[in-house]
């Protein structure tokens, strides 16, 4: 009688311990799904702007210009390659790089500085592979703001 009972819950227990390491499981894949896509979501824009930025900091300002979106085969009407030189030229070259990403609906607004110069915003369009400056330091509307929340909540 007594090897009977000898494994009695011995199912359950086991039956708990494969539902709570499924549970665990399909948890730790949302956040991972949620922290893949908060990281990936301006990542084709941020790439963009860094390789502009790598152009500039090189001193390839033909490149540059180009990634801008202007060049001989299309030519940008209101920003001639002159005025371009202004803006991002060899008296503003310097260390540039991306502070901050901001991602809107149709696009993003990349954040870019250099040790001569004060925030510049930019606008690069989603699904695009031109440069724009922004007039907005952030995208307008209502948004999720995760990163504001936790540089204030950690002081980061």
């Amino acid at each position: 009688m007594g090897a009977f009972l000898q494994n009695y819950g011995a199912g359950d227990e086991h039956r708990i311990r494969v539902i709570k390491r499924t549970v665990v499981a399909v948890v730790a894949a949302c956040i991972l799904a949620v922290a893949a896509y908060l990281y990936l979501k301006n990542f084709r824009e941020e790439q963009l702007a860094k390789r502009f930025l790598s152009q500039l900091n090189s001193r390839q300002f033909d490149a540059a210009y180009q990634t801008w979106g202007c060049g001989d085969s299309h030519p940008c009407r209101d920003y001639d390659y002159q005025k371009f030189l202004e803006d991002w030229g060899p008296s503003k070259a310097a260390n540039w790089k991306v502070t901050g990403v901001d991602g809107c609906q149709a696009g993003a607004i990349v954040i870019v500085a250099s040790g001569k110069s004060e925030k510049t915003p930019l606008w690069v369009e989603r699904g695009g592979s031109t440069l724009s400056f922004s007039p907005w330091d952030e995208c307008q509307g209502k948004q999720w703001r995760f990163k504001q929340f936790f540089r204030r909540l950690f002081g980061g």
